[in-house]
């Protein structure tokens, strides 16, 4: 836990002195950290395909070690759209919705599932959003500059994103009881530690 918490500080420190290869490895034992915690939650396909990436990250390190700390700021949103993106799809339950329905405990009015579908929406958009900006920064800006935006900045507009929507949803769904952010965030943990 607190090895993903520090995680924007420790790249960013390693790529300002220049130690591609030690904020690699960080990188792939990170990757079987988060390995080793899915196969204990029973998610042994999750579990499987992390190990292949950190197999696979581990090998691009021999060759281009500097390549490796690209990745991440790009994959990770991508893998998140995909993942809200999928629930999308005809005959699922878009993802916020999903986590609506277990906060509140009580079936969804016709309102909420309508706007719990659009936010979904719109983090997918957001999370192409960040992958591409990733991308784009990755080509175009010094090393250092691409740090302080990917663990940094991207960190930032999450937050601001994740705000935005918190009281978007005051407004819109302003009918209904909502508690604090930080008792929002707290049922959101809640929640995941449901699974």
């Amino acid at each position: 836990m607190l090895a993903s918490i520090g995680y924007p500080f420790i790249v960013h420190t390693l790529v300002v002195m220049e130690e591609f290869l030690f904020a690699g490895f960080y990188i792939v034992v990170l990757l079987l950290l988060v390995s080793l915690q899915n196969i204990s939650q029973g998610h042994k396909g999750l579990a499987a395909g992390l190990f292949i990436l950190s197999v696979a990250v581990t090998a691009l390190l021999v060759y281009q070690a500097q390549w490796v700390i690209f990745l991440p700021p790009v994959i990770i949103p991508l893998i998140l759209a995909v993942i809200f993106g999928q629930t999308l799809l005809g005959g699922h339950t878009a993802f916020i919705t999903s986590i609506a329905k277990k906060i509140r405990k009580v079936p969804l009015t016709e309102k909420e599932k309508s706007y719990t579908r659009v936010i979904t929406q719109l983090w997918v958009v957001f999370f192409l959003f960040l992958a591409v900006e990733s991308a784009v920064v990755a080509l175009l800006a010094d090393i250092e500059t691409w740090s302080y935006i990917t663990n940094f900045l991207n960190y930032i507009l999450v937050l601001i994103f994740a705000i935005g929507e918190f009281l978007l949803r005051r407004i819109i769904l302003n009918d209904l009881e909502h508690p604090g952010f930080i008792g929002f965030v707290k049922q959101l943990i809640d929640v995941q530690r449901s699974h």
